[in-house]
């Protein structure tokens, strides 16, 4: 073909696939079929090749890159992105109303006929698009707000995001990147093949998609987009657009003139009476829709209005964001079960006919206690309400009580434990409060009978516990606790295989782990050559470990995962002292040694001084370095070479801008885990808390967030986006 006429073949040909590309993915009315569309794809990507000077950057045969990114360029946002805040039920919009209503009175607007523009809120990934003459300039994620990501390569993937708009005008637009149900369905069933981790909803796998590095992998996942603001555009180009009306759904109107994707299921609503019953329709048909959503978003419809609002400094007042309830699924409880953890604490857990909530399967529940069972007057046989927010722990939230049949079994909490068969029974709260309030009722004999129950009483914690000091059950969850992946961490060592080791003599507690050989494990059933050598070869690897894993690993009472990195820090900054006579000073660790020598001196008061630290690990502390038994198991694993290291931050307190400062985890994160956002929290200098207070200075909230997101709302702690959460931190390699 002469050159002449592949410029022009070229072009007819970069004009229909685009046209074609705009029905099937914008209009959803196809002409023809997929293998005709390929065809044409293939033959200007073929023409492409054979004349390179005739190549553009707004061909459509540029929607997958080619050398994959090393890293993601920050870029700074031309308009502030701001989030809506959250509304959970009538009363609160009906306050966002009142609130707007006032401050439009003040300055003289007239609301007689305000409307509302409604719009489903997609659960997806926040996108925003430059267009420079009506090119596609740059693509970005919202990051904290003032800056983002260059995500550019990747969003060109998205069929549905045009590269060139229908006229040649300058605009930025924010929308969303989505992933349908069935394409992450496709895409788990491929991960699972590969033995890879399955992504938990559309929302993670979207995000995790738009941070891939290579575009050819991005456009393997068919990510979809809506588009539904403008950010930024002239008077004049505005003015191409005469009979557009200046209101939100007009903006609407000329984003489909643009050829840009926009949901088709906004609605125009006169009060909030119409708002409120759109928000029910929708909650209803969510569950129909081929992507998810979490809620419906809520703008007052005329632009004027949106304009004498503004803006908080987070947020837009003329618009909300009405979220849906924490998602709920109905199930049967097929039979209730009593579980012995490691501390002897005897746990009821509902099993469950298997049921899908929040993006994973649903069998069990715990039911945490008998008073918790009391109070919900759940049995097994009943058919109960399970809400799962996000990644927290499902529970049971009520018993539809109509659905019993006389059939279901009533719950009682054994008088013996199913482990070992010693009597079971509520213990104290804590020994020193017991002690004195013992002490109370023997002095003061004018103390009522009634009172001196009630004080009893109050000593009695809710849960049940075995009295047998060496039950095999709580042995055995301790080993269990000690090898997981925040204790010692040994590949191999699963719960199975413990269980067989603790059952079949080779371990007893956790010191005998480190004196394991591969003579030990081949007599064994499950145990061949190979895997005895690997798991003798974890263990040895193992043997090595940071203190705060090494006090979480041993599984003391009321001493979890944040005490103990609250007690390394105490210890590291030489604030942890003893402060009689005998043993004044500073305490200085370098080694397991110094521990077995000098905590068994730290009484209980001197650990609870700890910030962070109750009287209930204080005491729990003292007692578990108190008993000649656990240091002798200590000075066995010193012998075995278990070396603890008291490590430092990673960055300067002086340097972090966290150091000092307190976060709270909540909802499904979807660039990192859990673990290593606390990692991250730690190494420079921050502290992590499961629950929030007032001292709580940021709430890092992911998607679905559960119950803390409310609460931190409630006392005003700040609340990050994951993306604001990364760029506080300073990491550069998500």
């Amino acid at each position: 073909m002469e050159h002449r006429d592949a410029t022009v073949r070229i072009e007819q040909l970069r004009v229909e696939i685009e046209r074609h590309q705009r029905l099937y993915h914008t209009l959803d009315a196809p002409e023809i079929s997929d293998a005709a569309y390929d065809s044409l794809l293939e033959e200007l990507l073929r023409l492409e090749r054979t004349f390179p000077e005739l190549d553009s950057p707004t061909s459509p045969s540029k929607r997958v890159g080619g050398v994959p990114l090393s890293a993601f360029v920050k870029v700074r946002h031309e308009v502030e992105q701001r989030s809506f805040d959250d509304a959970f039920d009538a009363s609160e919009m009906r306050r966002w109303e009142e609130r707007n209503d006032k401050l439009l009175e003040k300055s003289g607007a007239d609301i007689r006929n305000r409307s509302y523009d409604c719009e489903l809120k997609i659960d997806g990934l926040k996108i925003v698009l430059t267009y420079e003459q009506g090119v596609l300039t740059r693509a970005a994620t919202r990051g904290d707000g003032m800056v983002g990501e260059d995500v550019t390569e990747n969003i060109r993937t998205i069929a549905s995001v045009p590269l060139r708009l229908a006229e040649p005008i300058d605009i930025v637009v924010g929308g969303e990147a989505w992933l349908s149900k069935k394409e992450l369905a496709r895409i788990n069933e491929e991960r699972a093949r590969e033995g890879l981790a399955i992504f938990a909803n559309t929302r993670n796998a979207a995000a995790g998609s738009i941070r891939q590095l290579d575009s050819k992998i991005v456009a393997k996942r068919k990510l979809d987009s809506f588009v539904y603001d403008i950010e930024k555009i002239s008077n004049d180009q505005f003015s191409i657009f005469k009979n557009i009306p200046k209101m939100q759904t007009g903006e609407l109107e000329l984003l489909k003139q643009l050829g840009f994707k926009v949901n088709p299921e906004f609605r125009v609503c006169k009060n909030l009476e119409e708002v409120e019953r759109y928000y029910e329709e929708w909650g209803k048909k969510r569950a129909h829709l081929e992507y998810e959503i979490d809620g419906i978003v809520v703008k007052i419809e005329s632009l004027e209005l949106q304009t004498m609002l503004g803006a908080t400094g987070k947020a837009p007042r003329w618009g909300i964001a009405y979220k849906f309830p924490a998602e709920e699924v109905t199930t049967l409880v097929e039979s209730i079960e009593v579980q012995v953890g490691r501390t002897g604490a005897l746990t009821p857990v509902a099993h469950l006919s298997p049921v899908r909530v929040a993006g994973s399967t649903v069998s069990r529940a715990t039911l945490h206690n008998e008073d918790e069972i009391r109070r919900l007057d759940v049995r097994a046989g009943d058919t109960v309400v399970l809400r799962k927010a996000g990644d927290v722990i499902p529970e049971i939230v009520r018993v539809l009580g109509n659905f019993r049949t006389g059939k279901e079994r009533l719950f009682r909490m054994p008088k013996t434990c199913p482990a070992c068969g010693s009597p079971v029974s509520r213990v104290p709260i804590g020994q020193k409060q017991l002690k004195m309030k013992n002490e109370q009722a023997k002095v003061d004999i004018r103390m009522p009978k009634a009172e001196s129950r009630r004080l009893k009483a109050e000593a009695v914690s809710a849960a049940h516990y075995c009295t047998n000091p060496k039950c095999s059950a709580t042995e055995r969850e301790k080993i269990i606790h000690a090898v997981g992946r925040k204790g010692f961490d040994i590949a191999g060592f699963g719960e199975k295989v413990a269980e067989q080791l603790f059952e079949e003599g080779p371990v007893s507690d956790i010191s005998d782990i480190f004196e394991l050989k591969e003579g030990d494990l081949l007599p064994l059933e499950r145990f061949a050559e190979k895997s005895a050598e690997k798991l003798v070869s974890a263990i040895e690897k193992s043997r090595t470990i940071s203190f705060p894993k090494f006090l979480f690993a041993l599984g003391i009472r009321h001493v979890g995962e944040e005490n103990a990195f609250l007690i390394t820090k105490t210890i590291q900054n030489e604030k942890l002292k003893m402060k009689n006579e005998e043993k004044s000073g500073n305490i200085s660790m370098r080694n397991l040694a110094d521990i077995i020598r000098v905590f068994p001196m730290v009484s209980a008061e001197e650990w609870a001084s700890v910030r962070g630290i109750g009287e209930k690990a204080g005491e729990s502390l003292a007692s578990w370095f108190g008993d000649g038994k656990n240091l002798e198991r200590l000075r066995k694993m010193e012998r075995l070479g278990v070396n603890v290291l008291f490590e430092t931050s990673e960055v300067s307190s002086e340097l972090s801008p966290i150091a000092g400062k307190t976060f709270v985890l909540t909802g499904e994160l979807s660039r990192f885990t859990r673990d290593e956002a606390k990692d991250m929290i730690r190494k420079r200098g921050g502290d992590v808390s499961s629950s929030v207070s007032k001292k709580t200075n940021f709430v890092v909230a992911g998607g679905s967030p559960g119950s803390k997101l409310d609460k931190a709302k409630e006392l005003g702690v700040r609340v990050l986006s994951e993306e604001e959460f990364v760029e506080m931190v300073g990491r550069q390699d998500f």
